[in-house]
């Protein structure tokens, strides 16, 4: 019979200090050097009161509590359980009259409390400064208690987490790989699902849902994003549940697991295959990911599938047999390529989820995008659309884009994004997203951006209460003197102008804009600026700008310009398009059969049909020389859009 003996004498707690306890000092040195003496450094200065940069103690060097809060939580469960995986010091401690459930209480919770000793430490010693040199102006004594609680909360996540790892392995240092996998896995695996789905199945929103909060459902990613956020109550409470998981499954595991298993890369038999074939799926989903994102093709995708899967399969058995002699086991990876095979053929054959477009009596909204955004609460985010004949619109679109795939996934001349969220009647969600050639969809789209509540719910003017403006700048190009408008009547003036414009603005297909290239900024709030394109069309605003003798600080006038060089060098243009940009600009000026304008009409002219890029396929290409500082510029003119005397000058 086993003798009673106490769960926390004296020389089990200095044994354990002797084996961790380094830890802990140098835990507590990096956290002091971070914050308290930090603090006392900056209140060192004499007009510390001026720009002491904090608002809370994560601001303190956060890059380094990040990495001191992920490691140091895990290296403690690493030398706090090395007992079990040096065959000799487990036989030594199983062999004392303790049974196993006292053993792991003993060392678990004298392992998290070297572990936070540091922590209330650091506290401690912050609160004691705070109320000494009264910093109250930049931080509360909540906000110290606040994290205080939050780094407890993430050691003893990444602390358990690495407990429970020690119990299903037999090598410190699996252990450690296996801890991060783990504390990884729930957001990583996620992305690899997503990304891999918005491969096989055609219309799957994988960016969609990509943005959307995946990274807190890892607790390492969750805590680089808390420098400047406070934890809800709703994940604490999860990091809690997790934590009393953890640690009762760790100890019933710990019940379950054989002396014997000391040095064994797993083990418990049955966990040998799930990581081997789980290895080997995890590196097949990121062998395509990889693939894809570099080649983006159909056989290269396979390639990467197939590679990814053999060299996960192989580096787990590596793992588990601790030798490279393995490829000889080559019957399990048919068993798991045969399994893949039949799922990526059953993935593939989904039909009803690629040609799903929900009828019109069963849809509330429709919100059609052209770029991801997180959540219809931010606040330039597309609203939905609820008139029928635009939400129909929508779906006809949507049909055609399904009815296309196989054109879709051909080269495309302009290729754009396409996000369909359909808000269901029965409260439902359906979410498309596409990759398509906008022009091979003009007149669908025609009909959606030309209608007025899409110009609402998309266009930021109509999203700003005009009271909030506090000013309106106009950006030309050339300068770096906007003009500035803070006169409340004329920004009224102004956005009810410019909404006018917008409303009647057609739709356009080309992405390479003609005219000016001013921009309107819109200020509203300390750090909300909104961004409007000042269109050569937009002639009402154009004419206000006129009459209030502002044109010219506007927008480039011929006034602006000495002369315009124009050639339609016929060199290839894709050649064209490697030549530096100086080597450009040297070669159409030195052209002896350019076209030089220095005309007013002719630059006028020349100003309002210019194209901004001059990557595009425009056969026309002109060099703007500028008087402000000689300054040079590339644009370009289409067939459709050059002036007449261009085109006659070149005939």
């Amino acid at each position: 019979m086993r003798s009673k003996t106490s769960l926390f004498n004296k020389e089990m707690i200095l044994q354990v200090g002797r084996n961790v306890g380094w830890i802990s000092v140098i835990y507590f040195l990096v956290l002091f050097f971070q914050i308290p003496l930090r603090i006392m450094m900056l209140y060192s200065e004499k007009n510390y009161r001026d720009y002491m940069p904090v608002q809370r103690l994560f601001d303190f060097e956060f890059a380094v509590q990040f990495i001191m809060f992920i490691t140091v939580p895990v290296v403690m469960a690493i030398f706090l359980y090395r007992f079990l995986h040096v065959k000799q010091a487990a036989d030594l401690i199983h062999s004392l009259p303790l049974k196993r459930q006292h053993i792991f209480h003993f060392y678990t919770l004298t392992g998290f409390v070297f572990l936070i000793i540091p922590v209330i430490l650091i506290t401690l010693l912050t609160a004691i400064i705070h109320s000494t040199y009264d910093l109250n102006l930049y931080f509360q004594l909540e906000d110290i208690f606040r994290w205080t609680g939050i780094v407890i909360l993430f050691n003893a996540v990444f602390f358990l987490s690495g407990v429970f790892i020690a119990m299903v392995t037999g090598i410190s240092v699996v252990q450690g790989v296996l801890t991060y996998i783990m504390l990884l896995f729930p957001a990583g695996f996620t992305l690899l699902i997503i990304y891999n789905l918005g491969l096989m199945l055609y219309g799957f929103p994988s960016n969609y849902y990509q943005i959307r909060n995946i990274e807190y459902l890892s607790p390492i990613t969750h805590l680089s994003f808390l420098e400047g956020q406070t934890i809800s109550a709703k994940a604490v409470l999860l990091y809690s549940v997790f934590v009393l998981i953890s640690y009762f499954l760790s100890l019933f595991i710990y019940k379950k697991r054989k002396i014997e298993a000391a040095s064994e890369a797993i083990a418990f038999n049955g966990l040998k295959v799930v990581f081997k074939y789980g290895a080997a799926f995890c590196m097949m989903l990121l062998g395509g990911m990889y693939f894809d994102a570099m080649q983006n093709e159909f056989a290269w995708l396979m390639f990467g599938y197939a590679s990814g899967g053999v060299i996960g399969y192989f580096v787990a058995e590596m793992v588990l047999q601790k030798t490279w002699r393995v490829f000889g086991r080559v019957k399990g990876l048919g068993y798991f390529a045969v399994a893949m095979a039949v799922l990526i053929l059953i993935t593939q054959a989904f039909s009803p989820y690629e040609k799903k477009v929900p009828a019109l009596d069963e849809i509330k909204s429709v919100t059609y995008a052209n770029t991801i955004y997180m959540d219809q609460e931010e606040r330039l985010a597309p609203k939905p659309l609820f008139q029928p004949e635009n939400i129909e619109a929508v779906r006809k679109f949507h049909e055609s884009i399904i009815k296309n795939e196989k054109m879709n996934e051909q080269g495309m001349e302009s290729q754009e994004f396409a996000l369909f969220i359909y808000e269901l009647k029965n409260g439902n969600k359906v979410v498309r997203q596409y990759t398509i050639d906008r022009f091979d969809y003009e007149s669908d789209m025609r009909g959606i951006y030309e209608s007025l509540e899409y110009k609402h719910a998309h266009k930021p003017i109509f999203k700003i209460n005009t009271e909030d403006i506090t000013s309106i700048r106009i950006n030309k190009h050339i300068t770096d003197s906007p003009l500035t408008i803070t006169d409340k009547e004329k920004i009224n003036q102004v956005i009810g102008i410019l909404k006018k414009e917008i409303e009647q603005e057609s739709f356009s297909i080309d992405l390479y804009p003609i005219g000016n290239r001013s921009t309107i900024e819109i200020m509203s709030g300390i750090n909300d600026y909104d961004h409007i394109e000042l269109k050569h069309s937009y002639k009402s605003f154009i004419s206000w700008l006129e009459e209030n003798d502002m044109l010219k600080e506007a927008i480039v006038t011929p006034d602006d310009i000495d002369y315009i060089v124009v050639t339609n060098d016929s060199i290839e243009q894709e050649q064209f398009k490697e030549y530096p940009e100086e080597e450009i600009v040297n070669r159409i000026m030195n052209d002896k059969n350019a076209l030089k304008l220095n005309n007013h009409d002719q630059v006028l002219a020349a100003i309002e049909n210019a194209g901004y890029g001059w990557f595009n396929e425009a056969p026309y290409t002109a060099i703007f020389v500028y008087k402000m500082g000689n300054y040079k510029e590339i644009r370009t003119f289409s067939d459709k859009d050059v002036p007449a005397f261009i085109k006659e000058h070149f005939k």
